[in-house]
Formats: C-alpha cells, sequence, structure tokens
C-alpha cells in the first residue's frame, strides 16, 4: 500500500510539472505574440509617418530665383526669374508618386493590422509580408531615381553639359534631399517588416 502511495504521488507530481510546463510555454507563446504584434504596429507607424513626410515636403518643394543671363557679352545680362518645381522632373514626381502610395499602404495595413489585433493566420501574414516586400522595391527605386537626379542637380555632367542647378536653388535641393532622407528611413521601416514577418513564418512552420 505504501508503495503504491508513492507511486501515485509521483505520477501526481509528474502531471503537475507537464501542467506547469504547458503554462509556462503558453505564456511565453502569448508574451512573444505581444512583442510581435506591438513591433508591426510601430513600423508601420513609422513607415507611414516617414513616408507622408516625405510625400509632403517633395510635393511642396518649389523655389524661384532671379538670375542673370548673357545673350551678348557687350551687353548687361538680363535677369531672368526662374522657377525650380517638384513636377519638372518624371524621377521627383515618382518619387512623389510612390511615397504616396506607400503611405496609403501603411496606413490600410495598419488599420488591417489593429482589427486583426496581430493574430491573424499564415495566409493574411504571407498577405502582408509580399506586399511589405512590394513597397521595399517600390520605394528603393523611386529613392534610387531621386538620388541619381539630385547627384546632377549637385555636380552636373560634363561629359553632357549638364550644368548644376544646386549653388543657386539651395532651398529646393535641401527639402529635396531631406525628402530622400525620410523615404529612406520609411523604406527601411518597411524592410524590417519583411524581416520579422518571415521569422515569424519560419517560426510557425517548425
Amino acid at each position: 500500500m505504501e508503495s503504491q502511495y508513492k507511486q501515485q504521488a509521483s505520477t501526481a507530481g509528474l502531471m503537475g510539472s507537464d501542467v506547469k510546463a504547458e503554462q509556462q510555454a503558453k505564456l511565453t507563446g502569448v508574451r512573444a505574440s505581444n512583442v510581435s504584434y506591438y513591433s508591426d504596429m510601430v513600423l508601420r507607424c513609422l513607415g507611414l509617418a516617414f513616408t507622408l513626410v516625405a510625400a509632403v515636403v517633395a510635393g511642396l518643394d518649389k523655389e524661384t530665383k532671379i538670375i542673370p543671363i548673357t545673350v551678348v557679352d557687350s551687353m548687361p545680362p538680363l535677369h531672368v526669374s526662374v522657377t525650380a518645381k517638384w513636377h519638372y522632373m518624371s524621377a521627383t514626381v515618382y518619387f512623389v508618386v510612390a511615397n504616396a502610395i506607400a503611405c496609403s499602404y501603411a496606413a490600410g495595413s495598419l488599420a488591417f493590422s489593429t482589427v486583426s489585433g496581430g493574430a491573424g493566420k499564415n495566409g493574411s501574414t504571407l498577405a502582408l509580408l509580399i506586399s511589405d516586400l512590394i513597397m521595399v522595391a517600390l520605394l528603393f527605386s523611386a529613392n534610387g531615381a531621386a538620388s541619381a537626379v539630385g547627384v546632377i542637380a549637385l555636380t552636373g555632367n560634363s561629359h553632357v553639359q549638364w550644368h548644376k542647378v544646386c549653388h543657386v536653388f539651395k532651398k529646393y535641393c535641401h527639402h529635396g534631399a531631406a525628402s530622400i532622407v525620410m523615404s529612406m528611413l520609411g523604406s527601411g521601416a518597411f524592410l524590417w517588416l519583411v524581416v520579422f514577418a518571415t521569422l515569424s513564418l519560419h517560426k510557425k512552420s517548425r
């Protein structure tokens, strides 16, 4: 009887330890899920803010200067009013549109994540992952196009006789550079979203 009692006590102890271990695993899983959810929300908010600022700053970029133009060496120069606007360059137009699209997507995906509570299934996680990856590609291509135009505006290109203009339109170039930096930060936020979503899917598949 005594040995049977000890065996029952040992079995009960093992069952109790198994229950505690299961509860601890569930608690750890909930904590990890909460961290993943809040990280996703913060990154989407950052992506929304950065791309919004980039689109607004670039879209409002405009500067007018009075530039002296010499027609004939023997004549005094003519002073002409010249305006630099963002929509004069197709690369800048693409940059503004790309950031506007990314900003709208960030707002929509943020609303979806809020409604779903971060408890989306693998299908919705994969859909967001693919969409985030598209935004990364879109923003990086727009950043590259705008940066290339910015370098030409800053240094010019003597091979094709493109003159630099940033020494004249300083404010315009400064605002353009600031918008590119904001867009790069936004693309970085979407890139981290892709990394975290990939790791999450990898953990769920094991």
